[in-house]
């Protein structure tokens, strides 16, 4: 694991795009890929029941999607990612506790610098270990409606984008810059959100 994670642009700006327009509360889902490359995303809905400004919350059957979901697009699963709309990019105790072997955390502390970051738990510790953003560039990405849950935005996946060179620092900053405006102007909280539910069918639930 010494050379980390590698997400596409595309991807990584999904999941910028989610946890802005779902603030206040948490949001999330999980991470698939090969060869340590994240290629595959499947977001779900938050099912804490209470405060999900503070809490995201996942159960057994989320998992068990997400597993049967990869491995149907012959991707491996790597773990669960959330964001923290008003703490660091660390994972808590909570996340520490929900059993995955790998997290991403977002932290949207600060939305005109937001910090993605990976950790591997090792014997309840987490590890920080690289998470690097590359081009599209090589890759052809499909919006995957399988399930109410296979797309990130009731209107659609957000747009593809591909470089044909690694972006200087000063064209990284303006892009991101650019990016957080496109999507603070845009219409509020497209993704579709879930009404509390009790799980009932499952003794199972997992907190982040």
């Amino acid at each position: 694991m010494a050379d980390g994670f590698r997400i596409t642009r595309k991807h990584y700006n999904t999941i910028l795009e989610q946890g802005i327009k779902n603030l206040p509360e948490e949001s999330g889902g999980f991470l698939g890929g090969y060869d340590q490359t994240i290629t595959g995303i499947l977001p779900i809905f938050n099912q804490y029941l209470y405060n999900r400004t503070d809490t995201f919350g996942f159960t057994a059957e989320d998992i068990q999607l997400a597993h049967r979901f990869f491995a149907k697009h012959h991707l491996s699963y790597y773990g669960l990612y959330h964001t923290h709309p008003k703490g660091i990019a660390y994972p808590s105790q909570a996340d520490i506790n929900s059993g995955q072997l790998y997290h991403f955390i977002l932290s949207l502390q600060n939305q005109d610098y937001p910090v993605f970051s990976a950790f591997h738990i090792h014997r309840r510790q987490p590890i920080p270990i690289p998470l690097h953003i590359i081009s599209d560039k090589g890759f052809s990405s499909v919006n995957l409606n399988e399930t109410p849950q296979a797309s990130v935005l009731s209107n659609g996946p957000a747009p593809s984008l591909a470089f044909d060179r690694p972006m200087t620092p000063e064209e990284e900053k303006s892009f991101l810059s650019q990016k957080i405006q496109d999507i603070k102007n845009e219409t509020p909280l497209q993704y579709p959100l879930l009404k509390p539910k009790d799980n009932q069918q499952s003794g199972f639930s997992t907190l982040a």
